[in-house]
């Protein structure tokens, strides 16, 4: 049996907002000029009656002279700064421009000796306080590890369970030089299959993929083709196939619909129906929360992608057993929004979001490929899973941490700048529509989708295979694309699919 733990989520670390920097800031000079002075004290083998009232102003003046100092620290440090690249140097100007300011204080302004400092506390205090700041700035700006930016336990799955699944055998994974896929490959790995094979059409992430993953070959192969599919699997014969070649980015497929269709209908067709034909004993398709009630044409596609699983199952005389995984967005993966939201901050920004009011699910690419594996062991024939991933995280919410985690401060340091949502893209994404149900399983943290409809695997195939051909004949213009997909769905469904998709 599968054993699953969970791991819980660090509580993000030291990041603190503007105003925790500035009251920390005002500290530190506090604190350092009260202890530079006690030390004098202390070294004359004495601590004088005046100690408090001598200190009382001091205490203000050394607050809000670090409050500055600190301020000049992180405007040099900001990106695109003339002296950012350099470690130190927002640090020692910053620490210089205390001291210049106690100093000119201490010798032009307040010369009344009651309140007049020695020269030593005068020079330490800013030094120590200064240091204090460059402390808080480093702590909060250590490289980011994505999994701090969760606000749920991590679900780890015991990959030792998928043993009797995949020790021995043949696995083929396609899309494997993506982010998922390549996690994939190295779990598997890490099992002791008899032989994997990596399938992509991106030759250098293959390439990349054969440097850091010792033992995995490699095939350049589109998903698309169906003889080269059919060819492949019929000679390589393997056992389990993992299938997480697609097109994910919402606006390009959008503008491409042809080629959505292609990659990600044609595409899980075409393996699938290779998988029966090379008599795989079981193959995991991987979807997207965008294929719930979708409003973009990668979340159509990825609709009949879950759909055609079932299809294929239903015309299938083998016994290989088709299954689907639905995810959120993968945290850290190509082209996802934190590498983006990271590149921005990077570049000095501005910050783009698409709307302050967009959610989205998120997930670890270790997540989403254990997943993957859970589902392959415990599949049955058109199962669909979701993986419980928490609450929605705001967009918005977590770019202001991922500007804190880099020291900066949101809106000040790095601006935002909102973009409006773009074509087909939703405010929030959800798990399973109206017309599906969750069913706990005996794997806490994984659901199975039970739907109220049931699939019409022959009509579904039929009007796939009708389309491709309207497709290849130059019969379909771009944006009869989304209408003709509704449309095959709601007939491989049902009249309720329609309608909800008319609406």
């Amino acid at each position: 049996m599968i054993r699953q733990a969970f791991v819980r989520s660090r509580p993000l670390r030291f990041s603190p907002s503007p105003w925790q920097v500035a009251a920390l800031d005002a500290f530190a000079g506090a604190a350092s000029i009260t202890v530079a002075l006690l030390l004098r004290f202390l070294d004359e083998g004495s601590v004088p009656a005046t100690y408090a009232q001598r200190l009382v102003p001091w205490l203000l003046i050394a607050a809000a002279t670090q409050v500055v100092a600190g301020e000049v620290m992180t405007r040099l440090r900001r990106p695109g700064s003339p002296i950012a690249t350099r470690p130190v140097a927002p640090f020692l100007v910053g620490g210089f421009v205390g001291l210049v300011v106690v100093l000119l204080v201490n010798d032009v302004i307040l010369r009344e000796p009651l309140w007049h400092l020695p020269h030593f506390v005068a020079c330490v205090g800013p030094v120590l306080a200064s240091a204090a700041s460059a402390a808080i700035r480093l702590a909060a700006a250590r490289s980011i590890e994505l999994e701090e930016l969760l606000e749920r336990p991590i679900v780890r799955l015991d990959v030792e369970g998928c043993a009797p699944l995949l020790v021995g055998k043949r696995v083929l994974i396609t899309g494997a030089a993506g982010s998922i896929g390549a996690e994939l490959t190295r779990q598997v790995l890490a099992i002791g299959p008899a032989d994997i094979l990596a399938v992509d059409t991106n030759e250098t992430g293959l390439y990349e993929l054969e440097g850091i993953v010792a033992g995995v070959r490699t095939c350049i192969a589109d998903v698309a083709d169906a003889r080269r599919m059919r060819e492949l699997f019929l000679r390589e014969r393997p056992s389990i196939v993992f299938h997480a070649a697609a097109y994910k980015h919402v606006p390009l497929v959008e503008a491409n619909p042809d080629q959505g269709f292609a990659t990600n209908v044609l595409g899980t067709l075409a393996v699938c129906e290779a998988a029966v034909a090379a008599q795989a004993e079981r193959v995991v398709v991987i979807s997207t929360d965008k294929a719930v009630n979708p409003t973009s044409f990668m979340g159509l596609t990825k609709r009949v992608a879950e759909l055609l699983t079932v299809a294929v199952g239903q015309t299938a005389s083998s016994a290989t057993v088709l299954s689907a995984v639905r995810f959120g967005n993968v945290l850290g993966s190509r082209g996802s929004v934190v590498p983006t939201l990271v590149r921005q901050i990077d570049s000095g920004g501005p910050i783009t979001i698409t709307h302050p009011d967009a959610q989205r699910y998120f997930m670890t690419v270790e997540e989403a490929a254990s997943l993957v594996l859970l589902s392959a062991a415990y599949g049955a024939p058109g199962g669909l899973f979701v993986l419980d991933m928490g609450h929605e995280v705001r967009i918005e919410r977590l770019a202001e941490r991922l500007v804190r985690l880099k020291g900066l401060r949101p809106g000040r340091d790095i601006a935002t700048r909102y973009t409006g949502l773009r074509p087909g893209e939703k405010l929030r994404e959800e798990l399973h529509s109206d017309d599906e149900r969750l069913l706990a399983t005996e794997r806490a943290a994984v659901w199975r989708v039970e739907p109220a409809y049931t699939v019409d695997g022959p009509a579904l195939l039929e009007d796939v295979r009708d389309l491709d051909q309207r497709r290849q004949s130059g019969r379909v213009e771009p944006m009869e694309y989304p209408a003709l997909v509704r449309a095959l769905i709601a007939r491989a469904i049902g009249v309720e699919e329609a309608v909800a998709a008319a609406g």
